[in-house]
């Protein structure tokens, strides 16, 4: 119980204070944005430019701290509406377009399973927020080659069916002590390591795949790439959706 009331206490100081950053930030932003529309010499844009990414990178490096703190203080909530899973796992695979073709990496949708419903009855939100931070793991340390997305039904029945999403690319790698500390993060779920040494990302996305009544994997060889799946359970919309309780 006093476990519980210290993390409510810590969420609500950082709600507090993460918003008194994040209004200082969005100004800086701001007005890097507005001194980059007047005339600058060269060097002066690429300070600015440098400014505006740093404190971009800052904010959301800030939101994904708030939001870890928001999921362990049970704040958290898994929504349950109808959403179209193809048009979902195309926009998260939009939003790394761009980075991924800079890098000459093909990123694709590789295979989705046909017999998989249109609609489904989840959070899409939560749910491209994982992919997001997996596919943008897997860009990052992929020089070359390709990164695919992957969905398959692990189970179905008439109400909920519980999907198995792979993302995989062709990067450096994860050295073998550093997936052993991985893989140890998610069967204890000790999260705290994982936060510290692998980013946030990974962290959170753990946590909201919980959430969504599934497990998140990985699988590596360093040198030859990684592949990270999970599961996550949907409801299925006009056959009563069984759907993940709210937390």
């Amino acid at each position: 119980m006093e476990e519980v009331e210290s993390g409510k206490l810590k969420s609500h100081l950082i709600d507090y204070k993460s918003h008194e950053i994040r209004t200082y930030m969005t100004r800086i932003i701001g007005m890097a944005d507005l001194t980059l529309m007047t005339e600058l010499t060269e060097e002066q844009l690429d300070y600015l430019t440098v400014i505006k990414s740093s404190t971009k990178l800052l904010l959301k490096v800030l939101n994904d701290i708030l939001d870890y703190s928001k999921i362990l203080a049970g704040k958290v909530n898994i929504e349950q509406v109808p959403f179209d899973i193809r048009e979902t796992i195309n926009e998260v695979v939009d939003i790394f377009t761009i980075a991924a073709k800079q890098k000459n990496i093909h990123l694709r949708p590789n295979s989705l399973d046909k017999s998989i419903p249109k609609k489904l009855i989840g959070d899409a939100t939560r749910l491209k927020q994982v992919l997001s931070n997996l596919i943008s793991n897997s860009v990052n340390f992929t020089a070359n080659g390709e990164v695919t997305i992957q969905v398959d039904i692990e189970e179905q029945d008439e109400i909920s069916i519980q999907l198995k999403f792979s993302v995989t690319d062709t990067g450096t790698g994860v050295p073998e002590e550093k997936l052993d500390r991985l893989l140890k993060s998610f069967s204890q779920d000790d999260s705290f390591n994982m936060l510290e040494s692998e980013g946030a990302g990974l962290a959170i996305s753990q946590k909201l795949v919980e959430l969504m009544k599934g497990k998140i994997y990985v699988e590596s060889t360093k040198g030859i790439g990684s592949k990270f799946y999970f599961t996550a359970v949907f409801g299925i919309p006009g056959k009563g959706g069984c759907l993940p309780s709210k937390q």
